[in-house]
């Protein structure tokens, strides 16, 4: 199978590191000729100059630029699977339906706190979920996904995705972010555990990629944004009522969310 991957960055290196040791035709182009060079040397790998003979496109680029790479070159792409593993989809799925070409979105549950082809890994899928924007996997793609190593793969639709994507990643961004952006973090050296580190982590994010992941889906992700602070507020209100009852009650209740999605 002949598969061109464009962008290989942490997500794109890493399935350009795994698929290149499998047995596939890889071919690779990304605009920084360093980062390119790099991987070529690395991995049996070729630059890729042409879409006309591929059986499937990767594209491994933030949403903005994965936009635009469509809309320069769909006249190019027509006779190509087009894939990608952006944290967005309908964008995506609607630019292709326009173009009148062919889509398979994928995203995959995996990652690191820090980006770029050098922190990208053979083994970062392994195990991994993996959302499909499909209620199908055409062949190629399943032959795709086995050679990743993914564990669950989670059938979807692009609008579905976007919709539950707000909730257990955007609005988990945004809160740590948020969270941390009290000065009280100044004085907090030597008072934090387990819970702190847990709660910050996903705050150090790159501004420039999650603007364009928040943009692309901002309905959803105000929807859930209002959701979780309307029950901060009662929380808050709670406490100043001096109301035990009323706070148990919504731990109590959290606590059913939780065992609930479990379960």
């Amino acid at each position: 199978m002949k598969i061109g991957i464009v962008g290989i960055g942490l997500i794109g290196g890493s399935i350009v590191k795994r698929l290149a040791k499998r047995n596939f035709d890889i071919y690779i182009n990304d605009r920084d000729l360093q980062v390119q060079k790099v991987a070529l040397y690395e991995n049996n790998v070729k630059i890729l100059t042409s879409y006309d003979d591929l059986d499937v496109l990767i594209i491994a680029l933030p949403p903005y630029a994965a936009t635009d790479f469509i809309k320069e070159n769909a006249a190019k792409l027509d006779n190509v699977l087009i894939t990608d593993v952006c944290g967005v989809k309908q964008c995506l799925a609607e630019l292709c339906t326009d173009k009148k070409l062919k889509y398979f979105g994928m995203h995959p549950m995996a990652g690191r706190e820090v980006g770029g082809y050098s922190s990208s890994l053979e083994c970062l899928f392994d195990g991994a979920n993996l959302v499909v924007s499909s209620e199908i996997i055409p062949a190629e793609m399943r032959e795709i996904i086995s050679a990743l190593g993914f564990g669950n793969i989670v059938l979807s639709t692009p609008e579905k995705h976007d919709k539950i994507i707000a909730y257990t990643s955007q609005l988990c961004h945004i809160a740590s972010n948020a969270f941390a952006q009290s000065n009280t973090i100044f004085d907090a050296k030597g008072f934090t555990g387990g819970s702190f580190e847990d709660l910050t982590r996903v705050g150090k994010l790159d501004p420039l990629l999650w603007l364009q992941l928040f943009n692309c889906n901002r309905e959803n992700l105000i929807y859930e944004i209002e959701t979780y602070t309307n029950k901060l507020n009662e929380y808050k209100v709670a406490l100043e009522k001096y109301d035990d009852i009323k706070l148990i009650q919504l731990m109590e209740n959290g606590l059913k969310y939780i065992n609930k999605c479990k379960s």
